[in-house]
C-alpha cells in the first residue's frame, strides 16, 4: 500500500484495493482466493475477486461483510459522508450464485481496531496540515482514520460457498510515476484461518502493454509470476538510488501473467503495490543509464516529453532527427514492430521493453491519443 510520506503533496493517491472483509468476528475461513486485476488504457483497473470460503458448521451462519476503501490523498481532500467512494465504479457481489445488494456508509478505525460503521453526523472531518485526512467525535474528541464502506449481509451455507465480486478504480498518479495500484490483502487475517490457503494473482493487459515494477517480498522466496498468456518478460532490478534489491521489473502485452501461493499469510508491512516503471528510471537511475524510451505507457505520453530534456539521469541520443524518429516509431515498437533499420532495431533492442511479434502488421486502428501525440510530437517543442 502507499503511504502518505511516499505520495507526498505532487501525486494523487485516489485510493487502495481490499479484500472482502468480515466486519465482525466470524468462525468462516476463506479458502480460496483468484484476485485478477486487468490494467486499462483509460487510467482505471478492473479488479476481479473469487473467494470460496468454509463454514464449518452445520447450520447456515449470517455475517456483515464490508468492502473498504481508502479516502482520496491529494484530490480538494472532500468528504463525502454518503459512503461511496469517488473513483470506485460498478461495485457488485454475487454469492452462490446470487447477486447481493450492498449499502454504503463510513467507518472509523484505528491500528489493529475493526472497523466501525458511524454516523456521520456525530463527527467532524478533518484535513491534517495536507498531510492526511481523519474524523473527530463531536462528544469525546477522539481522532480516527476513516474508510469508505461497501457492506452486506452475506448467509453462509454449511460447507462451501462461492463469493463473486468486483469493481473499477481509478489509478493513482504520483510524481514522476504514470500510474499507480495498492491493493490491501493484510485484512484476510481478519477471517477464522488468518490465511488464503490458496492464492492466486493474475494480471491482464488485454489489448495493450505495461512496464512496472512490484515488490517481491509480498509472497515469499521461491513464488514468482509465469505467462499464461501473451508477451511477458521479467527480471529482478539492481540496487539503485532509492530503489534497494528485491523489486521485479516486469513487460506484458496482450496477455496475461500469474503467481499462485499456497498458504498465504499476508501482512500489513507487505501489501500489494505496483506502479509504471518510470516510477524507477525517474528516481532509481543513475547518470548514464536511462535512455530515451525507456519506459513508454500508452495511456500518457508525459513521461516520453520529458525525458527528451537532457538531465542527471537521463541519456538522450545527440542527434534530434534520430529522436524524432524514435517518437514516431515508440507506439509501433510498442506492439511489436520488427524493425529492418539497423539503427532502429539495435536502439529499440536496447530497451527492456520491446518484445518484437512477426505478427503486428502496423495496424494504426487502436492507437490512442497519447499514442498519436507522441507520433507527432516535434522535438524541440514543448516540454523539451
Amino acid at each position: 500500500m502507499v503511504t502518505l510520506t511516499a505520495v507526498a503533496n505532487d501525486g494523487t493517491y485516489f485510493t487502495s484495493g481490499n479484500q472482502l472483509v468480515p466486519l465482525q468476528e466470524t468462525q468462516i475461513s476463506v479458502k480460496k482466493e483468484v484476485l485478477t486485476i486487468s490494467l486499462r488504457d483509460n487510467g482505471y483497473a478492473d479488479v476481479d475477486v473469487y473467494y470460496e470460503f468454509y463454514n464449518p458448521g452445520q447450520v447456515a451462519r449470517e455475517v456483515l461483510m464490508g468492502f473498504e476503501a481508502e479516502p482520496p490523498y491529494n484530490d480538494a481532500y472532500e468528504f463525502y459522508p454518503s459512503g461511496v467512494h469517488p473513483y470506485i465504479n460498478n461495485f457488485s457481489v454475487e454469492m452462490n450464485g446470487e447477486k447481493i445488494s450492498h449499502r454504503n456508509a463510513v467507518a472509523v478505525s484505528n491500528d489493529n481496531e475493526l472497523p466501525q460503521i458511524i454516523n456521520v453526523n456525530e463527527w467532524n472531518f478533518d484535513v491534517d496540515n495536507g498531510m492526511g485526512m481523519s474524523l473527530t467525535n463531536k462528544t469525546t474528541g477522539e481522532e480516527k482514520s476513516f474508510d469508505y464502506v461497501y457492506y452486506f449481509n452475506a448467509r453462509f451455507k454449511p460447507g462451501m460457498n462461492v463469493v463473486h465480486h468486483t469493481y473499477s478504480y481509478c489509478l493513482s498518479v504520483i510524481v514522476g510515476t504514470t500510474w499507480a495500484l495498492s491493493y490491501k490483502l493484510s485484512p484476510a487475517a481478519r477471517w477464522a484461518n488468518k490465511r488464503i490457503d490458496d492464492f492466486t494473482l493474475v494480471i491482464k493487459a488485454e489489448n495493450t502493454a505495461k512496464h512496472f515494477i512490484m515488490d517481491k517480498g509480498i509472497f515469499g522466496a521461491g513464488n514468482s509470476f509465469v505467462k499464461k498468456s501473451g508477451l511477458m518478460k521479467m527480471r529482478t532490478l539492481p540496487s539503485r538510488d532509492n530503489f534497494g534489491e528485491g523489486r521485479w521489473e516486469i513487460a506484458m502485452r496482450n496477455g496475461a501473467i500469474q503467481m499462485h501461493v499456497a498458504n498465504f499469510r499476508p501482512d500489513a508491512e507487505h501489501e500489494l503495490h505496483f506502479s509504471s516503471a518510470d516510477e524507477y528510471y525517474c528516481y532509481g537511475s543513475v547518470d548514464g543509464e536511462f535512455h530515451y524510451g525507456a519506459f513508454y505507457d500508452r495511456s500518457s505520453p508525459t513521461y516520453v516529453y520529458m525525458a527528451d530534456v537532457a538531465g542527471d539521469h537521463t541519456v538522450v541520443p545527440a542527434d534530434k532527427a534520430f529522436r524524432q524518429r524514435i517518437c514516431r516509431n515508440l507506439p509501433f515498437a510498442h506492439r511489436g514492430h520488427v524493425f529492418k533499420d539497423a539503427k532502429l532495431k539495435k536502439y529499440f533492442e536496447s530497451l527492456f521493453w520491446y518484445m518484437p511479434d512477426p505478427s503486428y502488421k502496423d495496424d494504426m486502428s487502436g492507437f490512442t491519443k497519447a499514442d498519436k501525440d507522441v507520433m507527432n510530437h516535434k522535438i524541440g517543442q514543448g516540454f523539451d
